[in-house]
This record gives structure tokens, sequence and C-alpha cells, in this order.
């Protein structure tokens, strides 16, 4: 059996389990207050998140337009993002190599507002 993408545990003590990097089923989690977030690395491990207001995730996919890969998707990057009061955390996951990416923004960036608001959970 192949392990969830992440896991929320949510206040009430329930638990949403995500598919996989291609159907994360994120928008598919109940709309409750996440309480703690463990999330799949491409190494097998998991990080948790916790202690923010809300949460996003996202995937970023390229596809090649020419060449032997042209039409083939590549997953690229993995994004959750945790925000809470002043501040957002955006971990980018690189879905290659593994590395975790961290930086820090206020919310009023700009980048947040090219955000689909429905996603945040």
């Amino acid at each position: 059996m192949n392990k969830p993408l992440f896991q929320a545990v949510f206040e009430d003590n329930s638990i949403f389990l995500g598919g996989d990097y291609e159907k994360t089923k994120w928008v598919e989690m109940p709309p409750k207050k996440i309480r703690t977030l463990f999330y799949l690395l491409p190494t097998g491990d998991y990080i948790g998140l916790g202690g923010y207001d809300k949460y996003y995730h996202m995937v970023e996919v390229v596809k090649d337009l020419n060449g032997p890969k042209a039409g083939i998707k590549s997953l690229e990057f993995a994004y959750i993002i945790g925000q809470k009061k002043d501040n957002t955390i955006i971990y980018q996951i690189d879905l290659k190599i593994g590395c975790i990416n961290i930086k820090t923004i206020k919310n009023d960036d700009k980048f947040l507002e090219k955000l689909n608001p429905t996603f945040w959970r």
C-alpha cells in the first residue's frame, strides 16, 4: 500500500488522508480546522506542521513543449503554505531531489493574492 501524500488531523481528532502527487485530494478535504498536517517527502519521510491558522497546498508541474519529452508532464515542486497572524511560511519541496526551501513572507505579499482563495484550509 502506498503512503498517503498527507494526513490532516483536525481539532475534533478526525483524520483525512490525501492521495498522491498527481491526485492530491486536497480540495476534497472537509473544511475543518487543521490541528496538525503531516506531509510526505520524496524520501518517504513525513514532515509535520502545526499551529497555523490555515494551510494551502499546490503542486508545480511542467510540460515539455518540444524535444524528446514533448507533451510529457513532470512534477517539479510541491508547496505547503502555512499562515498565522502576520506571516506566511512557504515550504517548497523539490520533488526530484527531496530538498526543502523555506521562505517567510508577510500576509499582504502579492504572491498570496495570486492563489485561489477556495483552496485554503
